[in-house]
């Protein structure tokens, strides 16, 4: 996920713009397709587990683009979590972090979602 190209705000409002009036499985299209981000979201009504883990490849040069991206992440994470009824649970975060041979950085954040019902 790189976000550095656009400035936050206007990527921000550009996700807006793009699921407004979209359907649940479109919202999660757009996920898929632009963010590369897979988030098995039940429905409502749907047998929800009470937590799930996923994990998030941060490739970065310097830490203004790590946080970028961290920033972008948690707004989305924030905005679909307000769509699909989850929330982000920060006590279950954990980072690991790694240069690669070829000199680019990279974290992994593991993380959880819990359902609110």
């Amino acid at each position: 996920m790189k976000v550095q190209e656009i400035e936050l705000e206007e990527l921000k409002e550009d996700v807006l713009r793009s699921i407004e009036g979209k359907s649940d499985d479109e919202k999660r299209e757009i996920l898929r397709k632009n963010f590369n981000i897979d988030w098995d979201i039940p429905r409502c009504c749907d047998h929800r587990p009470c937590k799930n883990w996923y994990a998030q490849v941060f490739t970065y040069c310097s830490t203004r683009e790590l946080e970028r991206d961290l920033n972008f992440f948690l707004f989305l994470i924030n905005l679909f979590g307000h769509i699909f009824g989850f929330c982000f649970n920060q006590e279950s975060t954990v980072f690991l972090g790694c240069t690669c041979p070829c000199g680019n950085k990279q974290i992994i954040l593991y993380y959880t979602i819990v359902f609110k019902d």
